[in-house]
């Protein structure tokens, strides 16, 4: 059990504690605390050493404690074998902030595309919490209330939930080293990442009329995302003139996000890579030449070809030709071939791909299904689509009420002489 001394020596005073745990006596000096203080160290330290003899989990309370000490003490308890290792013994990764982007900057594995995602949820945190938060001072009334001022703020809700993830993954992160306890996002429901108020069907018309001021190489850039289903720019600009299987009429496919895959050169994507293969110059190594940069934004310039088009242009333009893509396809293919072709799975699809056309409308409307019998004029007594009156419907009286406070009798003897109001049967029909 871990005792308390008061000490003098060379001009301090303080606390010293000491302990006997595993075979070995263990002394750490506390300081100028007082009394109170130095209590609370002694029963944290007695609780971890209890536990780690027990081979169990020592309190929260006492885990709390280990992991906000300075280093000082901490190396103590690492040296005693009552805590762990830190896999970062800088204090600045305490903070919020500084932890994320730094764990951020070190996965080498992560695409560019998802470091700029995860510093966009980072950014959000930080509009919210000061640089100076420590981790473990974040609570769970926090982070869902940050979760609820980010809709507040305009942000779409569906960009809300993927940030407050993304954070809540990196709390996670900050639990396996050792720096937070809890993760303030675990319970709480953030809610989906599907918005499909900003759908959009590209019909083939208007693709066609789009291709007509594209040049060769948006044109095949176009062409890759409608008509095949590319993701933008990852797979478009990632596709080399090697991939392109002539004689098999197929496309081999290196994505960042599901691996390799093949996927059909349609019918309407093989003129444009003719026209792009006569163009490249000689020795090209990709497809697209020009418009290669990760940070370009592609989608301004799409923008304004839509525009010179005579067409206005539509939310998220390159997920929405993906999934016009998938739509068009999913009327001719069975869905497991369509999902080796895209890289992505049914479920996935009819969550965030697949739309409902002005054709499908039509065809509901005008054609009938030919399986069906069919359907004449009179169908169970309805003629003509008539319901006819009934027979004796003339010669129903029906009592009139002078107001509606006036109580109609039903019958001439009432038990009790009490007087009830008219009740309405379900068959609509005169009581006759």
């Amino acid at each position: 059990m871990a005792s308390l001394r008061k000490e003098s020596d060379r001009g301090r005073s303080g606390w010293r504690l000491q302990l006997r745990h595993g075979g070995r006596r263990c002394s750490l000096w506390l300081g100028d605390l007082s009394k109170r203080a130095a209590d609370a160290v002694a029963r944290h330290i007695d609780e971890l050493a209890r536990a780690a003899g027990a081979n169990v989990a020592p309190s929260s309370e006492a885990t709390v404690w280990a992991n906000g000490v300075d280093d000082r003490i901490y190396a103590s308890l690492v040296k005693w074998q009552l805590a762990e290792t830190r896999i970062s013994i800088n204090a600045d990764s305490r903070f919020c902030e500084t932890f994320f982007r730094a764990y951020v900057a070190d996965r080498s594995d992560l695409s560019p595309i998802t470091i700029t995602n995860y510093g966009q949820a980072i950014r959000w945190f930080g509009k919210r919490f000061k640089a100076d938060r420590l981790l473990s001072s974040i609570t769970a009334n926090e982070f869902e209330s940050w979760h609820r001022w980010m809709v507040k703020s305009g942000l779409a809700p569906a960009s809300a939930n993927k940030h407050a993830k993304r954070i809540r993954t990196l709390f996670g992160k900050a639990i396996k080293a050792r720096l937070l306890l809890e993760n303030p996002g675990t319970g709480y429901g953030i809610g989906g990442e599907v918005c499909r108020d900003r759908d959009h069907y590209i019909t083939r018309t208007d693709a066609v009329a789009i291709l007509g001021h594209c040049d060769t190489e948006w044109a095949l850039i176009f062409g890759l995302c409608r008509f095949a289903g590319f993701r933008c720019p990852t797979e478009v600009i990632g596709l080399k003139w090697s991939d392109v299987q002539w004689a098999e009429n197929r496309l081999r496919v290196e994505s960042q996000k599901t691996g390799l895959r093949f996927c059909p050169i349609f019918p309407e994507l093989r003129p444009l890579l003719d026209a792009a293969w006569e163009a490249a110059p000689e020795g090209a190594t990709f497809c697209i030449g020009r418009h290669r940069d990760t940070q370009s934004n592609l989608r301004t310039h799409l923008v304004r070809i839509i525009e010179r088009s005579g067409l206005t242009p539509w939310a998220k333009p390159f997920v929405n030709l993906r999934a016009s893509c998938r739509t068009d396809l999913e009327e001719r293919f069975p869905s497991h071939a369509i999902d080796a072709w895209m890289g992505h799975f049914t479920r996935i699809a009819r969550k965030h791909c697949l739309q409902v056309t002005d054709a499908h409308w039509e065809k509901a409307a005008s054609e009938s299904d030919p399986s069906s019998p069919k359907v004449t004029a009179t169908v169970g007594g309805v003629t003509g689509g008539v319901i006819p009156a009934h027979p004796r419907a003339s010669e129903a009286i029906l009592p009139k009420l002078e107001s509606s406070k006036t109580p109609c009798l039903i019958g001439t003897d009432v038990p009790g002489g009490e007087m009830e109001y008219p009740r309405q049967g379900s068959n609509l029909w005169p009581q006759l």
